[in-house]
Parts: C-alpha cells; sequence; structure tokens
C-alpha cells in the first residue's frame, strides 16, 4: 500500500465525521512533514465562544531524527501539536484534540503499544492541543501500533474510529498468554 492508496482509505471515515482536508506542510527545522490535515468543528459548551473546539487529524512521515521510543514519540508529538497550534487560531476552536497518524519505515514491533502509551500520556505544556490518539503504522508491513484516549463525552471521536478501520485493514501484534 501506498500513502495515497492509505489517505484514501481513511478519508470516508473522517469526510462521516465532518473533517475537512486541508493541505499539509513541511518544517526543516526541527524536521516535520505533514502530508494531510483533516479539521472539524467540535462544540465543549454552550459558551459560544469558550464552547468551540476542533479535531484535528494529522497525517505526518516519522522524521529522520526520531527514534522508535517513548521520548522520540513525545519530542514529535510536541512538534506536530507547534506545528498544528500555528496552523490553527484560536478563533477556530480554544482547544484542539488532535489525533497523529505517523507513517515509519521502521518495522512494527511487540512493544511499541506500550511505548506509544508513554508517549501519549506525557502532557504537551503550554499549548492548547489535547492528544487523544497517536498511531504508528508501517505501509510496507502492513502492520500499526497504537495508543489511544478517550475523549470527555465522545466530543473527538476521530482516533477511535481511525483504530477501529485501521485495525481491519492492517496487521498488529498481539503479545503471547504464557501461564
Amino acid at each position: 500500500m501506498i500513502e495515497d492508496q492509505f489517505i484514501d482509505r481513511i478519508e470516508p471515515v473522517l469526510r462521516e465525521l465532518g473533517a475537512a482536508r486541508e493541505a499539509g506542510e513541511s518544517f526543516s527545522s526541527p524536521p516535520l512533514d505533514v502530508l494531510v490535515y483533516y479539521a472539524r468543528r467540535a462544540r465543549i459548551g454552550r459558551v459560544p465562544i469558550l464552547g468551540r473546539a476542533l479535531g484535528v487529524t494529522a497525517i505526518v512521515r516519522q522524521p529522520v531524527d526520531v527514534e522508535g521510543s517513548a521520548a522520540g514519540y513525545h519530542r514529535l508529538l510536541t512538534r506536530l501539536a507547534m506545528a498544528v497550534n500555528g496552523r490553527f487560531s484560536p478563533r477556530h476552536g480554544l482547544i484542539i484534540g488532535l489525533t497523529a497518524i505517523v507513517l515509519t519505515p521502521e518495522p512494527i514491533a511487540p512493544g511499541d503499544d506500550a511505548m506509544l502509551r508513554q508517549a501519549l500520556d506525557t502532557r504537551l505544556r503550554r499549548l492548547r492541543i489535547v492528544p487523544f490518539g497517536l498511531l504508528r503504522v508501517n505501509l510496507g508491513q502492513e502492520a500499526m501500533a497504537m495508543a489511544l484516549s478517550a475523549s470527555p463525552d465522545d466530543v473527538f471521536p476521530e482516533s477511535a474510529r481511525l483504530a477501529d478501520l485501521l485495525c481491519e485493514e492492517l496487521r498488529r501484534y498481539v503479545p503471547l498468554i504464557l501461564p
């Protein structure tokens, strides 16, 4: 599977949720290559200005300087959060629920789910981004690893819906149950 086919497979799910496709962007320092953004307006409260939020799904290539560790993926998540924070102004929504899909050339290994969970659980300070999903996909291997967080009142369902779709399409490594 190539990147365009992958994007074509997940786009109907995001469009069904009301997300609009936006062009990606590239940064040279620190390196980050966002292939495409999907953004969807959401409401988290009744107050007109304060109750606005934005659900953003970003499909990115794993930068060469990011190793496959919790610290490396935390750095990648911080870079992506800064890019999303700069791309979508606060007038679109004061809070952004982020789902990151990272396309990696590195093989998916059995311990990757736990590593991604550690990266997702760390806080992004001074940013209005709340990460709800971190999905690592190797298209050549047709495998994936993921870490998800539940959003309150299912305001940001993108990560769970994408995980359901991708679990049908891609292989997952499940640890063996030993007696």
